[in-house]
């Protein structure tokens, strides 16, 4: 089964638009997939949750909610960023992709050969 690994910006995303539209579009387009989670993400999070940005901070909390309810968490490295953690737990697993709307993070999946999912004019993009 594929595994679809959910990035800080993408959980943000889902909170902030019609989650389950996008849910829908990816099994659509790729079938079974399982959502994952990783703890470096839930910790940041977190740690955006109490952020005095109220919209952030509201975003955060929402997403925090999403993934209890309904997500898969997985340990990950305890070192490094959280981009560089996501992308260690992808490597080497060839049914892992990973969903960002993160350029940077995206442009580094690409430059190492590993599987992504974003959205672009708010359409589901495999990359």
């Amino acid at each position: 089964m594929i595994e679809i690994v959910l990035d800080t910006s993408f959980l943000m995303l889902l909170t902030e638009k019609s989650s389950q539209h996008i849910v829908d579009d990816i099994i659509r387009i790729m079938g079974p997939v399982s959502f994952i989670v990783p703890d470096c993400v839930v910790e940041e999070l977190s740690r955006l949750s109490l952020s005095r940005h109220v919209r952030k901070s509201k975003l955060a909390q929402l997403a925090l909610k999403f993934v209890n309810e309904k997500m898969k968490v997985v340990e990950t490295f305890k070192t490094g960023s959280v981009d560089d953690r996501i992308v260690s737990f992808a490597r080497g697993r060839p049914n892992v992709w990973v969903a960002t709307m993160d350029h940077v993070l995206r442009e580094r999946l690409l430059r190492e050969n590993l599987k992504c999912v974003t959205l672009s004019n708010n359409k589901v993009v495999l990359c």
